[in-house]
């Protein structure tokens, strides 16, 4: 891809942060998070490398991790946040203990990019401890960044041999993953704002990411994108599940006028098995179920110490890998990690939230999306991914059974990387003010 491309691509990509930020800025009030969410927006670019195994994203989280050095005694988790924290380092202790077992410390590579993506990234933001409509706002600079990545998918940057794009993303399964949280991110801003604007921003985020999502061909993306779109019209009721019946009706249209100029790696040739690729589909699915069954034999013969953080990545599948990498221990922390989530979506779910609440209540079901696609793929403790889902825990919205209080964020945590214009003076005082 020719430098006068990235660079309009890059420019697009700042102008649509822009119109976030302003559209944002009046009801959060704070400078602060400005810098938060340029490292936000850089998280999916993480095949933007200006040295050579080094991302941007890289780059951003250590300029962070300097920044919240000094205010390291300030680190307070609220309990969601600590409870997957806990479930997380179960995970790194079995992943360490498989290491020792396989005798596999050369491996440094794998357990580095754990202990970023994960431990560490999550530390990072519980330090700077975002209320939840930063952590929404950050959120939305991620969602951002992945639209980047597919307006880069959408120029060209694909691979020749499988014809799926990666955009600005290290591999095309990156670009799906964080196409499919813009996506989800976008219907959530776009129902929970009145404002024109922002509405139009919206779609146009939705449009880009769901397109770029497509161009990578994962179809495990998809179903993950669908399950928490409709997630969310669940959680709107009645009103929200015919709306998104219309969605999806117009959508269908719109993918079969747009499939001619679709490349034959797209996610709906590969969905619908047709085009001159479709032999790369079934070797595709083939290997899918091998590496479940090698990893199954593998879990057999190291059921209690798993293989360590490099040899558990072959199975496709969330408890699979979470059991290859830390026996035990490794699934103690999947559940731990998941059994929150899963009760967290719960209980949003049951108790409703309130439709300006939208937009908190999408990040959190976009993780619902992502354990679809983790059960089929082999993403697991990414610092993108892992960026993102810290942020859906500190997002929390209110449910209708929960007692609203602007001058506590309206939220299950109260404490913020900068003032809400609403904030008692009390609550300011116990925040990084701008």
């Amino acid at each position: 891809m020719s430098g006068a491309i990235v660079i309009g691509l890059l420019g697009a990509g700042v102008v649509l942060l822009a119109v976030l930020t302003v559209s944002m800025h009046a009801r959060l009030g704070t400078s602060l998070l400005l810098p938060v969410g340029v490292v936000a927006v850089l998280q999916p670019l993480n095949g933007i490398r200006p040295f050579h195994s080094t991302a941007v994203g890289d780059l951003a989280l250590v300029a962070l991790a300097a920044v919240c050095l000094p205010l390291l005694p300030r680190l307070r988790m609220p309990p969601q946040v600590l409870v997957v924290f806990t479930g997380v380092l179960l995970l790194t202790a079995g992943g360490f203990l498989g290491t020792m077992a396989d005798g596999s410390w050369d491996e440094t590579g794998a357990m580095l990019r754990f202990l970023i993506g994960a431990p560490v990234v999550m530390g990072l933001l519980s330090v700077l401890d975002p209320s939840p409509r930063a952590a929404s706002y950050l959120a939305l600079m991620y969602a951002a960044g992945a639209a980047i990545s597919s307006l880069g998918a959408m120029a060209g940057r694909t691979s020749s041999y499988f014809q799926r794009a990666m955009g600005f993303s290290e591999h095309q399964m990156h670009l799906a993953l964080a196409a499919m949280f813009g996506s989800v991110v976008a219907v959530g801003w776009f129902v929970s704002t009145r404002d024109r604007r922002a509405r139009l921003a919206a779609a146009v985020l939705f449009v880009v990411c769901g397109y770029g999502g497509l161009l990578t061909g994962s179809r495990s993306a998809l179903l993950g994108t669908m399950a928490a779109l409709g997630y969310l019209a669940l959680l709107g009721r009645w009103p929200a599940i015919r709306a998104a019946f219309a969605l999806g009706v117009a959508g269908a249209v719109a993918l079969v006028v747009a499939m001619p100029f679709m490349p034959q790696g797209s996610t709906v040739f590969r969905l619908l098995g047709r085009g001159e690729l479709s032999g790369h589909v079934d070797l595709s699915n083939a290997d899918h179920v091998q590496k479940a069954r090698d990893a199954i034999e593998e879990i057999g013969r190291h059921p209690w110490t798993g293989l360590g953080f490099d040899q558990g990545l072959d199975a496709h599948n969330l408890l699979l890998e979470s059991a290859n990498v830390g026996g035990v221990l490794g699934v103690l922390g999947f559940l731990t990690i998941w059994g929150t989530i899963g009760t967290l979506l719960v209980r949003q779910l049951v108790l409703g939230v309130r439709r300006e609440d939208a937009l908190r209540a999408s990040v959190l079901a976009a993780l619902a999306g992502y354990f679809v696609l983790g059960m089929l793929e082999n993403i697991i403790w990414d610092r993108h991914l892992w960026f993102f889902i810290t942020l859906a825990l500190f997002a929390l919205p209110p449910t209708r059974a929960d007692a609203r209080d602007p001058g506590r964020d309206d939220a299950p945590t109260n404490r913020f990387v900068g003032a809400s214009p609403g904030a008692s003076g009390g609550a300011q005082a116990r925040r990084v003010s701008a």
